[in-house]
């Protein structure tokens, strides 16, 4: 018996039927043989509009798969059902689900139409079949708002979403049928990719001015852990040896204003369960994957996060430091630990990076609050360990400075577990290229 899971749709008060998705795409209802139905247009007219009814959805289908309730906009996600699993909706006569593969809203489709279950009927059974599958064509139309979106310059303002997700309605203003290709959309040609912030020699000249400048021990408490050559630079943890890579810390470098809007941003954009990056599709979808290593939550800073006066500020303050222009950081990425959470062993970058945006050279790593035991930032590799305070900056680099475009292996780290205490923490992830373009145009992964 496949495994139930109960899910209470919180919907309107009374019954509306949302649009349906793009009408460029044709629709299939899978009845409870797991067969198309041609005409699924039957309601029962005994069902009052206002009357809650139980559906339930089962995924017979290969995909971990997210069941979202239409909207008529992006839809919202209801649940998501592994293989063989079940779930119960309670919902209202005239919704619309539609379903996805898990982590990207890559519809899935039966014989080339998009699978929607429309509910017309009291305790309805509805099937993901076991053919169910992403669809061949790529360029495609995947909600009901996009032609609108379109008509209002959404293909420009956000070029790589639209694309991604409204792909028909944007062929006309970005060709889009063709830069739905990764390998088109994300070429450095099309990109106009600059030169890279940082050469051979570059990592280490930055971090020698930071500890021979006497304004930042004084205004920030630059400290430095380690470094190549610790005794020259006063590295001030024991088991600094010469030919280690630089570890700095400013204590005193966020402002009470900064710490707070900071967390602010964090309860604007909404806590989540942090997740890993999963497989790439053929659109250059990455999926969200529920991390087993990492229990924390976040929030990424965007729109009204990012404006807050507070997160402007410390932005601006790490490019006056480092002098590489915001074009090449991540937004902020806000971090919540509750006792027992952790982080374990794990690296920022990779071995080598050839997107666009290249290696996250450097992590600029905010403390929001003081913890009173655990929550350290641990490097396993070099046995060091950073405890929280609150407006304190750790920062660390992930390549080599011999050679940027490759991986400093020493640089592995974790996230302790918080024993006692809350641990609150902020980050900017500093790139080699621009960021932001190759992200505007869906080149990282994400289309937020």
């Amino acid at each position: 018996t496949p495994t139930m899971k109960l899910f209470r749709l919180l919907a309107l008060a009374a019954a509306v039927l949302p649009a349906s998705v793009s009408g460029s795409v044709s629709e299939a209802t899978i009845d409870s043989s797991g067969n198309v139905i041609t005409n699924d247009d039957s309601i029962d007219n005994t069902i009052r509009k206002n009357e809650q009814l139980a559906t339930h959805v089962t995924n017979q289908s290969p995909f971990r798969s997210d069941i979202y309730w239409d909207d008529g906009e992006y839809g919202k996600l209801i649940s998501t059902l592994d293989p063989e699993e079940s779930v119960s909706l309670n919902t209202f006569l005239g919704h619309q689900f539609f379903v996805t593969r898990h982590g990207v809203k890559e519809g899935l489709f039966v014989d080339e139409q998009r699978l929607v279950f429309k509910v017309g009927q009291r305790d309805q059974q509805f099937y993901i079949p076991k053919n169910a599958a992403p669809s061949s064509k790529l360029c495609q139309d995947r909600f009901s708002v996009c032609k609108e979106y379109s008509k209002n310059g959404g293909c420009m303002r956000s070029p790589g979403w639209m694309i991604v997700h409204c792909c028909e309605s944007c062929d006309e203003a970005l060709n889009a049928s063709e830069l739905i290709d990764p390998k088109k959309r994300c070429s450095k040609e099309h990109l106009k990719t600059p030169e890279p912030v940082w050469k051979e020699g570059d990592l280490n000249k930055l971090f020698v001015s930071w500890a021979t400048n006497e304004t930042l021990k004084d205004e920030f408490g630059l400290e430095v852990l380690s470094s190549p050559e610790p005794e020259k630079y006063g590295a001030t943890w024991e088991k600094a040896a010469d030919g280690a890579p630089w570890v700095v810390v400013f204590n005193d470098f966020l402002t009470d204003k900064e710490v707070a809007d900071l967390i602010r941003g964090g309860e604007i954009e909404g806590f989540e369960r942090s997740t890993d990056q999963g497989a790439v599709n053929e659109v250059g979808e990455m999926e969200k994957i529920v991390s087993r290593t990492r229990t924390s939550s976040n929030a990424w800073c965007m729109h009204s996060c990012e404006r807050l006066p507070g997160v402007r500020s410390a932005t601006k303050k790490i490019e006056e430091v480092t002098g590489i222009p915001h074009v090449n950081y991540e937004s902020f990425q806000l971090l919540s630990y509750e006792k027992n959470q952790f982080y374990r062993s794990h690296h920022d970058s990779s071995s080598t990076d050839k997107t666009p945006a290249g290696h996250r050279i450097l992590t600029f790593f905010l403390y929001l609050t003081d913890v009173e035991e655990g929550g350290e930032t641990y490097f396993n590799k070099l046995d060091l360990a950073v405890k929280p305070k609150k407006g304190k900056a750790l920062v660390w680099p992930s390549v080599r400075d011999d050679n940027p475009t490759y991986w400093d292996a020493r640089m592995f780290h974790e996230a302790k577990d918080v024993i006692k205490g809350k641990k609150m923490a902020a980050n900017h992830w500093i790139h080699m290229n621009d960021y932001h373009t190759p992200n505007d145009w869906g080149c990282t992964g994400s289309f937020s």
